[in-house]
């Protein structure tokens, strides 16, 4: 299993200036092949002691939205956050994840949810997506020079091809982080897990990928497995996208009681 690595610079770190808006013309949907969303879960011994929430046993949570911060491509059609922050509430409380009400559910966590888009050269993009040279049967044996390892390259497993291939182009990401909410705004959080959704940008926009990307991954999310999960976002997409403008058909109509948006702060 992968050691854990947790973007916390992101989570964390002092909040700078957004990101630019960019413009929102040039993009249009294509009723094409949009493949497997990749969706990556590490988890802490801390987050291991807890029991995974349920839809009729949830736990609540406070949470945080900082929005598109990890990047954006130029052009791009970008998601409203008021509308993000909507559907993420409601992905999660479709997993048990409800939000808190004071006097009524106290919180036990506090979620941060961020987004945007990677490029193909991003130093971790490769972590991001969950890739471990461990379960790599055709790793190299030492980096930078060619061995025998080359020639297993045929038996790779689908969900490392998959990796490896998607880690060539930009992708659009999504990370929720969960922390335990008494520590979350102490010098020493405890963070329970962290959870990265990816799919390739090529042919959609951010606009158009990140709530398919979202209703794809709501199972797995802050699920550790042992390695990362592959989920057809053209399965997903039968239920929530239409050609030309895109709907939420089974999440929007659907709100959820004490789900308020993730985006409150405390």
């Amino acid at each position: 299993m992968r050691s854990p690595r947790f973007a916390l610079a992101l989570v964390l770190g002092v909040l700078g200036p957004g990101v630019p808006r960019a413009s929102c013309a040039g993009f249009s949907l294509f009723r094409n092949f949009w493949g497997d969303v990749i969706v990556a879960t590490d988890t802490t011994p801390e987050g291991r002691a807890l029991t995974p929430p349920t839809p009729d046993k949830p736990v609540y949570y406070r949470g945080q939205s900082l929005g598109c911060r990890l990047g954006s491509i130029p052009g791009d059609q970008l998601p409203g956050v008021e509308e993000m922050n909507r559907i993420v509430a409601r992905i999660l409380a479709k997993q048990g994840y409800l939000g808190a009400s004071p006097g009524v559910h106290e919180p036990t966590l506090y979620l941060v949810v961020q987004w945007g888009s990677l490029g193909p050269r991003s130093g971790d993009l490769l972590w991001f997506l969950g890739y471990d040279a461990n379960q790599d049967i055709a790793s190299p044996a030492f980096p930078g020079m060619l061995g025998p390892e080359v020639f297993r390259r045929n038996f790779r497993s689908r969900t490392t091809e998959t990796i490896l291939e998607n880690a060539r182009e930009a992708i659009y990401a999504i990370i929720v982080t969960a922390f335990d909410y008494k520590s979350a705004n102490t010098p020493k959080p405890v963070i329970y897990w962290q959870t990265r959704i990816g799919l390739p940008a090529n042919g959609k926009s951010m606009t158009q990928a990140l709530p398919t990307m979202l209703l794809a991954a709501g199972p797995a999310i802050g699920r550790e497995s042992r390695s990362p999960v592959l989920v057809s976002a053209d399965d997903a997409r039968e239920g929530v996208v239409e050609l030309g403008e895109l709907r939420i058909l089974d999440v929007i109509n659907e709100a959820p009681p004490h789900s308020p948006d993730p985006g409150a702060k405390r």
